[in-house]
């Protein structure tokens, strides 16, 4: 029985889409704004996205490079795909823009990721709540049309962590009302996907490696709660990476402690995910980690995301055997490390389809 394969996000954009995006340098801060700017990872300004908006064919350009995108990945055999975010400047921006109380234009300034860099962010001014109510599953009904039945389709979005770590908090006395606030936000989007059909939901935390003693407290729990009321039906996920620069093929970014993956897997295991992702390509875990989760299935990151080196088959075979001594098959599941959206599109599909031949040995 073949491994089964997904993908994690992001997929680059096509020239033809005008969204500025992190991957790219289009929608970076103004070159006075950089100058007072730390460190890489922060040159992105989240407002760039949202200006592109007036572009009148945005519309139709995106369903486009969705669909493109979506065909891609099934042409490469991937069983569960994305719609590459192709919408998004980045894979938290759509979620906050539609949570009032988020001010996306006054931005502040904040060290970021355990101190890896320093940007300006959206600050949160006010309690926080559903602008108009849910709108990601719009995101996710345009990309299943385009897809047909036959496509599973999953959406990501951002957890509380990861949306407190990128904002700054001027409103909040307690933080505790804060993370209660955004996990109500994100529950009732992920409701919203499920009642629209969306059968796999992955939430995005890769601010839990940096702080684990916070995701034992009460990250984890939070997620958990974010995935409250879904119907028994719908796979929930939860995706983890140490953190990437906004370049490629460079070890001058402090990442997290690959270890942390041990600290936070008993918890994980605990809480009713399906399935968690996981780097390693990057990485190189020590593979007893696999151990560590008895019941949940495991993304396994098989190709780096930020390195242009394409690994060979047998640099796969060898780690997914090393793997299967700790975890069984049907456990095992086969992915990028993170989002695809920094590396050029030949160089995916080569990493990918390499990817893909190896999980059909198995």
């Amino acid at each position: 029985m073949p491994l089964k394969t997904t993908v994690v996000g992001a997929w680059p954009k096509p020239d033809f889409l005008k969204i500025p995006d992190w991957f790219s340098e289009k929608g970076n801060f103004s070159s006075e704004e950089l100058s007072g700017l730390t460190g890489m990872g922060g040159g992105y300004d989240p407002r760039s996205s949202n200006n592109a908006r007036e572009d009148g064919n945005l519309e139709e350009n995106i369903k486009q490079a969705v669909k493109h995108v979506i065909d891609e990945q099934v042409a490469l055999g991937i069983d569960v795909v994305t719609d590459g975010e192709m919408e998004r400047g980045a894979y938290y921006i759509h979620v906050m823009n539609n949570i009032k109380g988020i001010d996306m234009n006054n931005l502040e300034k904040k060290v970021m990721r355990s101190g890896a860099y320093s940007t300006l962010v959206p600050a949160v001014r006010e309690k926080l709540s559903l602008r108009d109510g849910p709108v990601c599953f719009r995101e996710w009904k345009r990309g299943k049309d385009l897809a047909g039945e036959n496509v599973t389709l999953k959406f990501t979005i951002p957890g509380p962590m990861t949306i407190c770590d990128g904002t700054v908090n001027v409103h909040y006395k307690d933080v505790d009302e804060l993370h209660k606030d955004l996990v109500k936000c994100i529950n009732e989007e992920i409701l919203a996907l499920a009642e629209s059909g969306c059968k796999y939901i992955q939430i995005d935390e890769p601010v839990m490696m940096r702080y684990p003693d916070a995701a034992l407290k009460y990250g984890l729990d939070n997620l958990a709660r974010c995935f409250e009321g879904l119907p028994a039906d719908v796979t929930k996920v939860i995706h983890l990476c140490c953190g990437y620069p906004d370049k490629l093929d460079t070890d001058e970014y402090p990442k997290a402690p690959k270890t942390n993956y041990n600290i936070l897997a008993p918890k994980i295991d605990s809480l009713g995910f399906h399935e968690v992702s996981i780097e390693d390509a990057e990485a190189k875990n020590d593979l007893s980690l696999l151990s560590l989760f008895k019941k949940t299935k495991v993304i396994l990151g098989a190709v780096t995301v930020a390195r242009s080196k394409i690994e060979t088959k047998d640099d796969i075979r060898a780690r997914v055997s090393e793997a299967l001594k700790y975890i069984p098959s049907d456990r095992l599941i086969l992915a990028p490390d993170c989002g695809l959206g920094m590396l050029p599109v030949s160089i995916i599909k080569e990493k990918l389809a390499i990817l893909t031949a190896v999980a059909k040995e198995f």
